[in-house]
């Protein structure tokens, strides 16, 4: 059998390692043109994405209870291949896991110092900036990776197999191009695709690298962040590309299984050590916030802000990381999926992961908040500063436990940005490699990653992380667009039949 790489694969491979190299020769070019030219982009097309999101989000929900909630993920023929456990674990890590631990603490006490969201609507400071979080983290954001899922599903006669990128695009088209041209519009939606991952992936590991540095060097007291970075992206890429080998079952939902322990474990510690009560008065009045934020606040959600720009700064940013990871989560939910109705998918994919995400923030960054509050720590003030420090400022105030907080945190970090990693990676090799290839790339596809993210890295700028993350999916909102589109259509022709 022929070990053959596709031109897909080399023409991705060619893109990626070359903007890794311009950013090497040419930085400047990255901060002072690329930066500003996407900032330029969210400030014109972030509100309307925005309401998109909304839509989809009530829209998924209802799928959950229409005719097409009873159907099964992969088609009425796919059966369930992993536990209830394996299969939240693995897209829990997948998803966002590593934001959890990285902005957890900072997030809500950041925006708590100077509330983005008008007073006048919301009076509490806390609750606001727990809201605020949770728009940026919560069932939007869960709720557009579900849509991936369910448009990549298979779940309709006109679908196309599970997991094919291409199809939705395909119906939505319709017959306006001959075989050739299907053809070449194919390889240009799976290779904005690869981009969209590939440097969605390469800004969270550079991103968790900085916190995970950040702790390192104040734990061991050395400063030298550039050779702690340089072995922790050595570490990741080692784990990563042995899970990668391994596959989905022994690699993947064995780091995702061991992670989600060790999360809940944390979590659990944590409200054992710190004073619950704020913690559950911060949890119930910014759910709260969140929910007024929901019905009524993200449809004119620049209305609700001191300053509009924030939100290109901050909320509309994650939803094009989102957008980013969309392509993968969305085939790797719909792999791992298989032979899940439509609406216990929904509840697992939405619901579960949103209550977690409130559970995780209200712990963290209320026990941050009120320890302060109480000892008058400094950890605000560190926050301020740099917000990278706050989780460790906070852990040090807790005596012995707070150092095992620290290490336990970091090892967590670790690998939530590993089982991400490994997850692209895979999904990237679906969408590039011939049917006859071996796998032989996978090691290429690993190391470039490891250099697009040590790259990127060197330059210690976590807006810059950001703005590398959501390159691709900028080109790739087209694409999505065309996906629904086309699902739609199919869904519509499916019932009508």
């Amino acid at each position: 059998m022929k070990h053959s790489i596709s031109s897909l694969e080399k023409t991705a491979l060619a893109i990626c390692l070359t903007v890794a190299l311009i950013a090497v020769v040419l930085p400047n070019l990255m901060t002072e043109q690329v930066q500003p030219m996407i900032s330029k982009a969210l400030a014109h097309i972030g509100s309307g994405f925005f309401l998109l999101i909304n839509f989809l989000l009530f829209a998924v929900i209802i799928l959950a209870f229409s005719p097409l909630g009873t159907r099964k993920i992969g088609g009425e023929n796919a059966r369930i291949e992993y536990s209830n456990f394996g299969w939240f674990a693995m897209l829990f890590a997948a998803g966002m896991g590593s934001g959890l631990v990285f902005w957890g603490v900072a997030e809500p006490a950041l925006h708590s110092l100077s509330p983005p969201l008008k007073q006048s609507l919301y009076p509490d400071r806390l609750a606001s900036s727990l809201a605020l979080t949770l728009v940026n983290w919560g069932a939007h954001a869960w709720a557009l990776y579900a849509v991936f899922a369910i448009v990549l599903g298979g779940l309709t006669q006109y679908s196309g197999k599970s997991g094919d990128m291409c199809a939705p695009v395909m119906s939505a088209i319709g017959n306006k191009v001959d075989k050739q041209g299907q053809l070449t519009l194919c390889f240009v939606v799976k290779l904005i695709a690869v981009f969209a991952i590939f440097f969605g992936v390469v800004g969270t590991i550079a991103n968790s690298t900085l916190l995970i540095s950040k702790g390192v060097e104040l734990e061991l007291n050395i400063t030298s962040p550039a050779l702690i970075g340089s072995l922790i992206v050595g570490v990741l890429f080692i784990i990563y590309t042995v899970s990668a080998k391994f596959g989905i079952r022994r690699g993947v939902q064995s780091l995702s299984i061991f992670n989600v322990i060790l999360a809940f474990t944390l979590l659990i510690w944590l409200l054992c050590v710190v004073p619950i009560a704020p913690i559950i008065q911060i949890a119930l009045d910014g759910t709260g916030y969140y929910i007024q934020l929901l019905v009524t606040g993200t449809w004119q959600f620049d209305s609700q802000l001191n300053n509009s720009d924030w939100a290109n700064r901050w909320t509309y940013n994650y939803y094009f990381w989102w957008l980013a990871w969309g392509p993968f989560v969305g085939v790797f939910l719909a792999r791992i999926s298989q032979g899940r109705a439509v609406w216990q998918f929904v509840l697992a994919v939405v619901c579960i992961p949103t209550v977690v995400t409130i559970i995780w923030f209200s712990a963290f960054s209320g026990a941050a908040i009120e320890w302060d509050k109480l000892n008058q720590s400094g950890i605000l003030l560190a926050i301020k500063d740099d917000y990278s420090q706050g989780l460790f400022v906070f852990f040090h105030q807790l005596g012995w436990q707070g150092t095992v907080f620290i290490w336990a945190s970091l090892l967590l970090l670790l690998v939530f940005v590993a089982t991400s990693a490994d997850s692209a990676i895979l999904v990237i090799k679906q969408l590039v490699e011939r049917e006859n290839s071996q796998g032989i790339t996978l090691y290429a596809w690993c190391l470039a990653l490891f250099l697009c993210s040590y790259v990127l890295l060197l330059q210690h700028d976590e807006l810059l992380n950001r703005s590398v993350a959501i390159l691709g999916a900028l080109p790739f909102l087209i694409i999505f667009i065309l996906q629904l589109v086309g699902f739609l259509k199919e869904f519509v022709r499916d019932l009508c039949k």
